[in-house]
């Protein structure tokens, strides 16, 4: 973990606050399976709540109207980028792997945009050792 690194929080065990999304930016975007057995595509975003009070790993369906939702925080003077972006969905992954809501198979046609804040080969890594064991 090394020094100065704070505790990734997820909804998986904490309540998020009621923040709204400042300025974010696409992560990857992936099909998720659903319980009714569809998929739904889903957009991973990061950056801080409109506050400036927490980095955020969001999720917003493509064609949802919820908005964005918070999975993964961690407060926004202990986020180190860009190393935060990785620590955030594997966090979030390995607290939903922990907790059995949702499987590596559940999520399916990654796309990482070029150019991103983390190579899809990074992504992929961070799914494949989230989901391990």
């Amino acid at each position: 973990m090394g020094m100065g690194y704070y505790p990734i929080e997820t909804r998986e065990n904490e309540e998020p606050g009621d923040w709204q999304p400042g300025k974010t930016r696409l992560l990857f975007q992936c099909d998720i399976r659903l319980q009714s057995g569809e998929d739904e595509e889903t957009l991973f975003l990061v950056g801080p709540d409109a506050g400036n009070e927490v980095m955020v790993l969001w999720k917003e369906a493509n064609y949802g109207v919820v908005g964005a939702e918070p999975l993964s925080w961690i407060k926004l003077s202990d986020a180190q980028e860009p190393e935060v972006y990785a620590r955030l969905l594997e966090g979030f992954l390995s607290a939903v792997h922990a907790a059995g809501t949702a499987k590596a198979a559940d999520f399916t046609s990654i796309e990482v945009p070029p150019a991103g804040l983390l190579p899809e080969s990074g992504v992929r890594a961070i799914f494949a050792r989230a989901f391990a064991g």
